[in-house]
């Protein structure tokens, strides 16, 4: 984009006081900061060195760098993310080094093991909530004592959290929240280095100031007094991160904070057609709190975006699929998405996407289902059936449900040299006649199951043998909420439907389990159809977007009750729809988990100017 329209070039001509530039999708945001850093540079002889860009990811940072030095020969503007922002200035007035920096990898590792240490054994997606909340915490400069825990007991909360502060002050570590907390210190307590820092960075640019977070904010705030030579530039209808701390409001209420400030719409969408933003628009203006915009095309008409209604989520993953072979014979794969609310509605995609040799990628870090330690409890239970003698397999779930045998007995069974792990249980004179009796129901259960479909396995696992009562026992037992564990259960069984063999499903787990693992996407070379949460997608874009399974209880989520967080699921299906350049799906599923799906409540009033495709 070499030309500017009229937007555009006011934003980048702008020199001193506030401003706020409200940037729809496909805009050229990230066209206008550069271009701003370069005008104050060449037109206003800015001192390079004065210039400081924020955004929010390393992979925008670099990308904002090189599209700079594309532009301009000036060097010494720090194009930089918060996180190594703040380490530059805690670094310059402590012992912290890169090696005193807690990595991702690493913070999970520790809080996992620091989890079981205070006794609370959890599973990967709720201890990745509690790492989260961890993080709110700091972002939000809330107190440990006033915080309430959406997935475990404050009791327990407390204590993961104060483990992990401890291990870090143990180790001199500190993580990417600290630097945060840390620089806010530094800044508000030690007026020397913030006369300092005030004096270097004279201008500030801030990219996606819709997901600025309070500490973030208030570290801004000391970094901009007096002058305020802030040029922000965000959305607040793509605000989707509260989850994280990030606050709209700072953006909405950013004006009356700083009252000179001089306000620029960028409303014209370079990205998608006409049809698509006429959808979107329609989409986001049924939220309240929000800047009024009309945002425009540039003359693409384009096809009107699609419905497509199948019978559930195995049928809606053959209908896309099906779909997305048939661009696939005049466009790459990369250039189509599948998007969704949460990670296991990829389950089914993958299933299908494997059986017809069509590549993906998985973009969120999530774990797959099929790692899930439901997933290998049930599938022991299954590779059981067709083998009783699997000595593992036996192990796993010999207390799934409990059948009170000692581990120490189960330890020594696998020890012995018969394979027949549970007949070696039976044998054991130390067993009460009870433990026996479970036992034995085991193996007849195990055999009855042999020629079961592996759908009427799953029913038979989870009512007849017990294991919906172990997940509800399990649940209640770590003070955690078994919704979560249900719904990873509801989908594999789903994913079970469509075999007829358990040997088949089986096989087919473990070629999905090993298709299903994350592997970086490459911008440059994409190899495949992208799955991702609507979460994940945002700042992509793509020729072909499918929104899949788009019914109340996912999208709006049934988490979601007050009226902002309504307002926050909106925006981001918002996200997922204007991902979208050419072409449009949105899918409806009949029946979720055996149970009736009624479609989005944000597409209400909206199926006229919308195509419909039922699909059986």
């Amino acid at each position: 984009m070499n030309i500017l329209n009229s937007a555009q070039e006011t934003a980048v001509n702008h020199l001193n006081s506030p401003m706020m530039v409200l940037a729809g999708p496909g805009s050229g945001k990230t066209t206008v900061i550069i271009r701003r850093a370069k005008a104050l540079i060449e037109k206003y002889g800015v001192n390079p060195d004065n210039i400081l860009v924020i955004t929010f990811t390393k992979a925008a940072a670099l990308e904002m760098k090189s599209r700079f030095e594309s532009v301009s020969n000036a060097r010494g503007v720090f194009i930089s993310t918060f996180h190594s922002l703040f380490y530059k200035i805690i670094s310059a007035y402590s012992d912290y080094r890169t090696n005193n920096v807690v990595l991702e990898d690493e913070r999970k590792a520790v809080i996992k093991n620091l989890a079981v240490k205070v006794g609370a054994n959890l599973d990967e997606e709720t201890l990745q909530t509690v790492s989260s909340e961890i993080s709110f915490i700091k972002n939000d400069m809330i107190s440990l004592a006033d915080y309430h825990s959406m997935e475990v007991s404050d009791s327990t909360f407390q204590d993961i959290y104060n483990a992990y502060e401890d291990y870090k002050k143990y180790h001199n570590k500190i993580d990417f929240d600290d630097m945060m907390v840390k620089c806010y210190e530094l800044l508000s307590e030690n007026s020397n280095a913030l006369e300092k820092w005030r004096g270097k960075y004279k201008y500030i640019l801030i990219d996606e100031f819709q997901d600025i977070n309070k500490i973030q904010y208030e570290c801004v705030r000391l970094l901009a007094s007096p002058e305020n030579n802030l040029f922000i530039v965000g959305d607040d209808d793509q605000s989707i991160y509260r989850f994280r701390g990030a606050r709209p409001e700072f953006l909405l209420h950013f004006p009356s904070e700083y009252p000179n400030t001089e306000t620029v719409v960028l409303d014209i969408n370079y990205r998608s057609t006409e049809k698509i933003i006429g959808l979107c628009n329609r989409i986001i203006n049924k939220n309240k709190i929000r800047y009024g915009k009309d945002i425009k095309g540039t003359g693409r008409g384009g096809e009107m975006p699609r419905i497509l209604i199948s019978e559930d989520t195995e049928a809606e993953a053959v209908t896309v699929t099906n779909r997305i072979l048939e661009f696939s014979r005049h466009m790459p794969y990369s250039e189509m998405a599948v998007v969704y609310r949460v990670n296991i509605q990829s389950r089914a995609f993958i299933d299908s996407f494997v059986n017809h040799n069509i590549p993906f990628q998985v973009k969120d870090e999530a774990p797959s289902i099929y790692e899930h330690w439901i997933c290998r409890d049930i599938t022991s239970y299954l590779a059981l059936a067709l083998d009783k003698t699997r000595k593992d397999e036996a192990a796993r779930i010999i207390n799934r449900p409990t059948r009170y045998i000692n581990t120490a007995y189960i330890n020594e069974a696998k020890k012995a040299k018969d394979d027949f792990l549970i007949g070696s249980l039976i044998s054991n004179k130390k067993l009460q006649q009870y433990q026996k009796a479970r036992l034995s129901e085991l193996l007849f259960q195990l055999g009855a199951m042999k020629n079961f479909k592996p759908y009427a396995a799953f029913k038979f696992i989870r009512e007849t043998i017990g294991y919906n009562s172990y997940i509800t026992s399990y649940s209640e037992y770590r003070k955690i909420r078994p919704k979560g564990l249900f719904e990873i259960i509801d989908e594999l069984q789903e994913g079970a439907k469509s075999f007829e063999k358990i040997e088949d499903y089986l096989g087919h787990v473990e070629i999905a389990k090993e298709a299903a693992k994350v592997k970086p996407i490459n911008r440059d070379k994409p190899q495949g159809v992208v799955l991702s949460t609507m979460h994940g997608v945002k700042g992509l874009e793509y020729k072909v977007v499918f929104i899949i399974s788009a019914v109340n209880g996912l999208i709006p989520h049934e988490k979601s009750k007050t009226a902002d967080e309504i307002e926050e699921e909106r925006r981001l299906f918002y996200v997922g729809a204007t991902r979208a350049k050419d072409f449009l799906f949105i899918s409806f599923i009949k029946n979720r988990y055996e149970n009736e799906a009624t479609p989005t409540e944000f597409l209400e009033d909206m199926y006229k100017p919308v195509s419909k495709e039922v699909k059986k």
